[in-house]
């Protein structure tokens, strides 16, 4: 079991993966509206609850060092266990947006890129299992503010399988580099389809071998700095790209 807290997150878990919820620790604060409207739900869903009163609450859990607000929740290891090829498979293809993160190790970057990709309205989010934080982190479920329960999210070990995949459904594969490619801003995304958007980490970006599978490689001009934060790139090329497909 991995253990997940703060009452922005385990409200969206409860909402949607309540059923992945093995236990939950609440700290009863009687002046809290937030942490009693979350015992009424784990109550009306039937979820083992323990409470704890503030002091043991706080003996029991501080030793932690997390911000959790009140409330800790134990799930299931297997909440992000889908097949894309199933999904793939269900969705309608005209207009479908997939994100590919690849090679990430910072968890607040990747809990950044999942909210940012999760309001962008992404059909689904595939991460690297190798080089990369797991999805299971439970700073990334933090940082994605519970974003990342309303999302698909797919993990694979061979993301050149995962891209073969797309192509062979004839979705158009973008990647992300910092180097002088094509201009984000200048290349006509209009008229594609169905894409993927592949992100790499801060410093390394995507690996050679994935670039070559790319369709397209773009780029986003900066000046004074090498390099944006993996997030912020992350948001404005799922948006520019949306933008220009004017699905906003």
């Amino acid at each position: 079991m991995n253990i997940f807290y703060g009452i922005n997150t385990v409200k969206n878990l409860l909402k949607y993966k309540y059923t992945y919820i093995e236990k939950v620790f609440l700290c009863l604060r009687k002046k809290n509206i937030k942490l009693m409207n979350l015992k009424k739900i784990i109550l009306y869903k039937k979820i083992n609850l323990i409470v704890f009163s503030p002091e043991i609450f706080k003996k029991k859990f501080n030793k932690l060092n997390i911000s959790h607000q009140g409330v800790i929740v134990f799930i299931k290891k297997n909440i992000f266990n889908f097949r894309l090829n199933d999904f793939l498979n269900r969705i309608k293809k005209k207009n479908s947006f997939f994100l590919i993160l690849n090679n990430i190790m910072n968890p607040y970057n990747l809990g950044a890129c999942i909210r940012t990709a999760v309001a962008s309205g992404i059909s689904g989010i595939i991460v690297s299992k190798n080089n990369t934080v797991s999805i299971e982190n439970s700073i990334v479920h933090k940082t994605s503010s519970g974003s990342i329960y309303k999302t698909f999210i797919f993990q694979y070990s061979n993301i050149s399988n995962i891209i073969n995949i797309f192509k062979n459904k004839k979705y158009f594969v973008i990647g992300t580099t910092i180097e002088k490619y094509n201009c984000i801003f200048n290349y006509n995304f209009s008229k594609i389809n169905s894409l993927v958007l592949i992100l790499g980490s801060e410093d390394k970006g995507i690996k050679k071998s994935i670039k070559k599978k790319c369709d397209i490689l773009v780029n986003i001009p900066i000046k004074n700095i090498n390099s944006l934060n993996l997030s912020v790139a992350c948001g404005i090329s799922i948006f520019e790209i949306l933008r220009q497909k004017k699905l906003f």
